[in-house]
């Protein structure tokens, strides 16, 4: 190999991972509101994970629901899959206790139920303000 070759091949960078990241989202709604987590207590996300080797998504979905904000899922359905900029989302629809009240657990530092309006005033990813906006639209009565 001669020296252009040579160099060309110590200098190539090795290749982007083009894999997308897996990940279970939950969207968890009461009323006008969805469930919403946070790991350092300012910017908002959907509960949710990676799954473990060997885990369905949909025994993610629960799992992360339960490991992140203390609720066990009364009812869980697949709502879509959602292609973010580096993840896929195979987002879930839960349904809790309506008497239950999350509790921020393991990395989770809070947790609220978040209505439309106050959607706006927080830091959340595109993906999340998507999601949730359009579940809580999904919900809203029909005139």
């Amino acid at each position: 190999m001669g020296k252009a070759a040579a160099s060309l091949v110590r200098d190539q960078k090795p290749a982007l991972n083009l894999r997308p990241k897996i990940r279970a989202t939950v969207i968890c709604i009461r009323g006008k509101s969805v469930l919403l987590v946070s790991k350092d207590g300012t910017r908002w996300a959907l509960p949710g994970g990676r799954p473990d080797p060997d885990e369905s998504i949909e025994d993610t979905a629960e799992r992360e629901l339960l490991e992140e904000t203390g609720l066990k899922t009364k009812k869980l359905a697949f709502h879509s899959e959602f292609l973010g900029a580096t993840t896929v989302h195979h987002v879930f629809t839960a349904t809790v206790a309506k008497s239950a009240e999350p509790r921020p657990c393991n990395e989770i530092k809070a947790c609220r139920w978040v209505d439309t309006g106050a959607l706006d005033e927080l830091i959340v990813s595109p993906t999340t303000r998507y999601l949730a906006s359009q579940a809580l639209a999904s919900e809203a009565p029909k005139a």
